[in-house]
């Protein structure tokens, strides 16, 4: 099985882009993966305090640790 390398995260851009993009993922893709929506996920780009249910929560979780980041991989002010 293949190391799982970290991807570095920029605090300057806004976070959930850069981990749906780490994952190789579409708006929509993402939105599935997490179950969310494509609408949410783009106001989520483009806000700086996304509101997430505790299940979304969990499965972005699920989704940062393939491209081996956990929360505390995050910086305290989300962009």
């Amino acid at each position: 099985m293949e190391a799982l390398s970290k991807v570095k995260l920029d605090s300057e851009k806004n976070i959930l882009k850069q981990i749906r993009q780490a994952l190789g993922l579409t708006q929509e893709e993402f939105a599935r993966a997490i179950k969310a929506n494509r609408v949410s996920v783009a106001r989520w780009e483009t806000s700086r305090s996304p509101s997430l249910t505790i299940a979304q929560i969990k499965a972005l979780e699920r989704e940062m640790a393939k491209i081996g980041l956990g929360f505390a991989d995050l910086p305290d002010d989300l962009n």
